[in-house]
This record gives structure tokens, sequence and C-alpha cells, in this order.
């Protein structure tokens, strides 16, 4: 009897035990469910810097071009924000939005980004394949635009964005609205009028985009209004190995018109090698045919490890009047964090 008591009690305190670690290891589950439910709700850092080498005419230079933190969060899956700070000249806002992502078709975004205009300017520093962006998109884009506005492609306003017609991870047609101040970055707006931009693009299969965009806007202080309005079109063809992209762009600032347009063509290598040309046509003053300017550039990307990328470019820009005509030397190392 004494022995079956005994056993009785071990297998009891076995049992108590075994459940009181049950509870324990549930109660961990519990609080780590919890932690890794606060820290995925908490911004995501990364950044990247920018380190510049130019030779032109006997003169050269070092200098940093871009040394920027980026914050993204994501509390809900219908709503998420990011932060992008620049530090390399002075502390500067990049980018501060926050996007209401309602359906598929219909989201909402308001704060400062980018414009609804170009094919290219949606193209980040760590996407675009040449050192600069190309001449037509600089001017009538918003990043040493004609209109006075050295923004980065950015603007602060609100902006509509969806797609329809999913097929394969993919939309058919992709389209983005918004409504700007039209004075840039980190500025308030200097009138009562508020510059409209849209673009539409149309992917028929994967690798191919067609793109069709247009601006309408006004600069200067109210009773001094002078027009600001653009539109192009473009394509783009990137299967991972092979790219191709174009676009063409014209618009009138203040009692000027302007165009211009590119051709880009690369071939990737090994996942390694990324070797370019581009064409890059632009007249500022079409009443000027002095102001006309085309750039021929040759470069290479090449990424020793994935948080890497050095870009090599050469262009040779060339203008009516020859005697101007020069060659530029850009080399520039992008490390990412």
């Amino acid at each position: 009897m004494k022995k079956i008591i005994l056993t009785i009690s071990f297998l009891a305190t076995v049992l108590f035990s075994t459940m009181q670690a049950q509870a324990q290891v549930s109660d961990l589950e519990e609080r780590t469910g919890k932690l890794e439910s606060i820290i995925a709700k908490l911004p995501k850092m990364s950044g990247f810097i920018n380190l510049r080498y130019q030779y032109e005419d006997g003169a050269n230079s070092f200098d940093i071009r871009r040394a920027r933190l980026d914050f993204k969060g994501e509390p809900a899956k219908w709503f998420d924000y990011r932060l992008q700070l620049d530090f390399a000249s002075s502390p500067k806002i990049i980018d501060a939005f926050v996007r209401l992502k309602l359906h598929p078709m219909f989201n909402v975004q308001a704060g400062q980004f980018k414009v609804a205009f170009s094919l290219e300017n949606p193209y980040g520093p760590l996407d675009l394949e040449t050192i600069e962006n190309s001449q037509v998109v600089g001017y009538l884009s918003g990043f040493n635009d004609l209109a006075g506005n050295k923004a980065t492609g950015r603007d602060i306003g609100v902006a509509a964005y969806g797609g329809f017609f999913q097929q394969d991870g993919y939309n058919i047609v992709d389209y983005f609205v918004g409504l700007y101040n039209g004075t840039g970055i980190n500025v308030k707006d200097n009138n009562k009028h508020k510059d409209f931009a849209g673009r539409i693009n149309i992917n028929p299969i994967r690798p191919v985009t067609l793109s069709a965009f247009y601006y309408n806007g006004k600069i200067g202080p109210d009773g001094e209004l002078a027009p600001r309005t653009r539109f192009g079109f473009g394509a783009r063809y990137d299967d991972g190995k092979i790219l191709f992209r174009g676009e063409y762009i014209k618009g009138k600032t203040n009692q000027k018109d302007s165009d211009g347009f590119y051709l880009l063509a690369g071939y990737t290598i090994a996942d390694k090698f990324q070797p370019l040309f581009k064409y890059d046509y632009m007249r500022l003053d079409l009443a000027d045919e002095n102001s006309r300017q085309i750039n021929y550039l040759v470069g290479i990307d090449y990424w020793p490890h994935k948080m890497f990328r050095l870009q090599v470019n050469y262009t040779f820009r060339t203008f009516i009047q020859k005697e101007k005509n020069s060659g530029l030397l850009g080399i520039m190392l992008t490390a990412r964090f």
C-alpha cells in the first residue's frame, strides 16, 4: 500500500511539474508573440551613402553626393508611412508621407513624395542606372527645374494611386494622380493655385511599360502667375537582363518652351555587370537654337556585393557652339545598410 501511495505521489509531482513547465512555455510564447508584434510595428531603418568623384577639363573633386537615412513603418495592413532624411550638405527631409492602402484599385498618399510625372522620375538613386538623371527629366520634372525648383523630383501634396487587371503579380494598368503645392520640398506654397500631375502606365506584359503623363501648374506669387505645364510619354523594356528605356517631354515654363528626350540601353551580365549607353537630347528654349545640348554617355554598373555598387560614367556633352563641347568622367560608389 505504501509503495502505491509513493508511486501516485511521484506521478502527481511529475504531472504537476509538467503542467507548470507547459504553462511557463505557453506564457513565454505569448510574451514573445507580443514582443514580436510590437517590434513588427516599429519603423525599419535603412540607408545609403553615395561617394562621388568627378573629372572635367583638368579639374577634379571628391564629394559626398548623398547620405540618407530611411525609416519605414506599417502599423496596420491598411496604413504605412515613410520618413527619409538626407545629411549630405545640410540635414533636410526628402520623403515624409503616409499612405492609406484601401484597395488595390484605390489608395491615398499625403505628405512629401515623388511627383506623378515622368517614367524616370520614380527611380531613386539606388535604382537609377546612371549617376545623374537625364537632362529633360532634370529640367522639367523638379530636379533642377526651369521653374526654379531643386526638389529631387518631389513636392508636397495629396495623391491617389492604384492598379487594374492584376495578372501574375503585376497590374496591366497603373495610375497615379495628385495635387501639389508646386513649390518643391520643405517649403510652403506661394500662391493659391494647386498644381496637378498624373501618370498612367500600361504593362501589356511584365517586362514592358508604356507610359503617358501630364503636369499643369503655375509659378510665381498671386497676381503674377505664369504657366508651368509639361506633358510626355515613354516606354520601357526590362526583363532583368536586357534594358531599354526612353521618353519624350515637352514643357512651358513662363513663356519659354522646352523639350527633350533620351534613349537608354543596358545589358546585365552575371548579375554583376551592366554596360550602359545613353543618347540624351535637350532644347532648353525652342526659340533659341543655341540652347540645344546632346550628351552621349557610356558607362558600367558593377555590384561586387548586393550592398555595394560602383558606377562609372563618361559623358561627352555637345553644343551648337562646338567650342563649348566637353567631357565629364564620373565615378560613384554606393554603400547600403
